[in-house]
């Protein structure tokens, strides 16, 4: 997180960090997904342009030293990136959760993004749609091109639902990879 603030990248400023503790700046507001409930159609658009903007600006970032790798690529990964994971603050975006940050191919980050909004219940109104506008922003052949490995990857997360976890296989087989 220090390192891609470093970068200019909208994250909480990490105050202190410990053994068994991280201590974040405070950041008010909703998350993406908490704002939905009064988004307008044009506003699903604006912030599916939003959460691509954090996207492409993110992988800008060269990662760190050290910073275990998925895949080929440098890039600076977040590989949870979606719009819980997103505070609209007074300040503009502000993107939380860098457990599974990781190095490497921008394209993987994007199409697992995709396979968490296309199949996670808890994004609730902001699944399809939301998803859908989201993609537009991006080149599908390239993503289509990871999508098996980035549905590969989410299978292995031990708080997918089961529910979830035939959702992810329906999606692959939907989209013929």
């Amino acid at each position: 997180m220090r390192h891609a603030r470093a970068h200019g990248y909208p994250v909480p400023q990490v105050l202190e960090v410990t053994a068994d503790a991280l201590v974040l700046a405070r950041i008010d507001g909703q998350t993406m997904s908490e704002a939905a409930a009064s988004f307008t159609r044009s506003a699903i658009e604006e912030h599916a342009t939003v959460l691509a903007q954090l996207h492409e600006k993110l992988h800008e970032i060269d990662a760190p030293a050290g910073l275990p790798a998925v895949g080929g690529g440098d890039r600076l990964l977040h590989l949870d990136l979606h719009p819980a994971n997103v505070i609209l603050s007074p300040d503009g975006p502000v993107v939380i959760d860098w457990t599974n940050a990781r190095r490497g191919d921008p394209v993987f980050d994007v199409a697992l993004t995709w396979v968490i909004g296309a199949t996670s219940q808890g994004l609730g109104r902001l699944g399809g749609t939301f998803t859908e506008r989201f993609l537009a922003n991006f080149d599908r052949d390239e993503l289509l091109r990871v999508l098996p490995a980035a549905t590969d990857y989410r299978l292995t997360d031990a708080n997918v639902t089961d529910g979830e976890r035939q959702a992810i296989l329906r999606l692959r087989d939907a989209e013929g990879v």
